[in-house]
């Protein structure tokens, strides 16, 4: 096979390049610069469905309930994805491999398998979200734009971080934040100024808990901070995970979202797509959804391959295409019934089950291990049924507080999964702090 050129002039084969290190560690001559995983993480949030959600937390609270809201969910979300991160920085693994040292080598394909479901299920509702500020849809056409965009989305995701994600990100996410930037503007115009977007009335209020909206906060970008060591496994220091977490984080995420929130309670209008008809500047959103929609379309399809690659021990080209057309059946429903309303929904079930993931991986790394694992990936064992019954049980609670208490913060949270795994560990953890550091 040829050879490509990589970031640091080492050269690898085509196979292994598009392969990504899907099931190996990353070599130290591959890193990347901290600006363009910076810039590849905020694709995942200088996006429509940020946007949406912003947008939609505008319906329901009034404007400084709503900053309260962004601001607390992204520091909660910030705080698990550098802890995600530092995993990735150290090990040089992604999310999937990662998940082999609190999980086991076999074990692991449980919480891969938890994250391809939650992301290729986050594919494909900001396919759909993008789909929704088409012209002209009805059942044909929804269907045939998620079916275009989707092929799109998987030849460019195929490409990897260097040759793919890395450029896209460089130029879509400056288009995104225009768009909002002109959209805002008219917007805050519409309402008769700053004023009236900071007075206004949110057209849904009272109908949702301030409790909720930040647990459905939490539960949407768990997943991204859960994957964090997918692209921080091509870093260079722990102030690229800082600095590229805030970046995501608390200027991609929280300021977006306040960009979305000033949409909506400046327009007051349900449907984002129709907010922006009432703006005038529909085919400007639709150039920038179209564009900057691959940077993050690439992104998730990008994660739920690398973890569908452990789940199934295949490699990432097959379950790149897999993870694909599941995205695109799930936009296309997504669109069919009602956008907004089927993204909250989706987001309130994987609250759930995707907690427990992050949560037994950081117990077991920071507090367990000591972030040790003298023993590598070959001494591992096939699973480690401490981790595998916390997980079982965290879903069980998370469920009967969810559906029996109607808890709708407690249990998106990453605390219980990670309490439950080390009260499992009590032995495990003496052992590993009665050990001497290893050089």
């Amino acid at each position: 096979m040829g050879s490509v050129p990589t970031a640091r002039g080492a050269r690898t084969s085509f196979t292994e390049a598009v392969d990504d290190y899907s099931l190996r560690r990353v070599p130290e001559a591959e890193t990347q610069s901290g600006w363009d995983i910076a810039l590849v993480r905020m694709g995942f949030t200088v996006s429509a469905s940020d946007l949406l959600f912003g947008y939609t937390i505008g319906l329901y609270f009034g404007f400084w309930q709503a900053v309260a809201v962004a601001l607390a969910y992204s520091v909660i979300i910030a705080a698990v994805s550098i802890l995600m991160g530092l995993i990735g920085l150290r090990e040089r693994t992604s999310f999937a491999l990662s998940s082999r040292f609190a999980f086991g080598r076999e074990g692991s394909r449980l919480p891969s398998l938890v994250i391809a479901l939650v992301i290729a299920g986050f594919y494909g509702y900001v396919l759909g979200i993008t789909v929704d500020v088409f012209p002209g849809l009805n059942s044909t056409t929804e269907l045939l734009y998620s079916v275009v965009l989707g092929a799109v989305f998987l030849g460019i995701a195929g490409l990897g971080f260097t040759r793919g994600l890395r450029w896209v990100g460089r130029v879509g996410v400056p288009i995104m934040i225009l768009l909002v930037l002109v959209a805002d503007v008219v917007a805050v115009a519409h309402a008769g100024g700053i004023g009236g977007v900071v007075g206004a009335h949110p057209r849904l209020a009272g109908k949702m808990a301030l409790a909720g909206i930040i647990g459905l906060g939490v539960a949407k970008w768990l997943g991204g901070a859960t994957v964090t060591p997918d692209l921080l496994r091509f870093g260079r220091s722990v102030r690229t995970v800082i600095g590229t977490t805030l970046a995501e984080f608390i200027v991609g995420n929280f300021g977006f979202n306040l960009l979305g929130l000033i949409l909506g309670l400046g327009l007051g209008v349900s449907d984002l797509g129709r907010a922006f008809a009432l703006l005038g500047v529909s085919w400007l959103a639709l150039v920038a959804f179209l564009v900057q929609s691959v940077t993050v379309e690439m992104n998730e399809l990008y994660a739920a391959s690398l973890a569908v690659s452990n789940a199934l021990g295949v490699g990432r080209l097959v379950t790149s295409l897999v993870v694909g057309i599941l995205g695109i059946a799930v936009g296309y429903y997504g669109v069919s019934h009602g956008i907004i309303a089927s993204f909250l929904t989706f987001i309130g079930y994987i609250g759930y089950a995707l907690p427990a993931v992050p949560a037994i991986m950081m117990a077991d790394y920071f507090v367990v291990r000591r972030m040790r694992y003298r023993e590598g990936f070959e001494g591992l064992p096939a699973v480690n049924w401490r981790a595998i019954v916390a997980f079982v049980v965290t879903v069980a609670l998370n469920v009967w507080l969810g559906l029996v208490v109607k808890d709708t913060l407690w249990h998106s949270l990453p605390l219980i999964g990670g309490a439950l795994y080390v009260a499992l560990s009590i032995p495990q953890t003496a052992k590993s702090w009665r050990l001497a550091p290893s050089s």
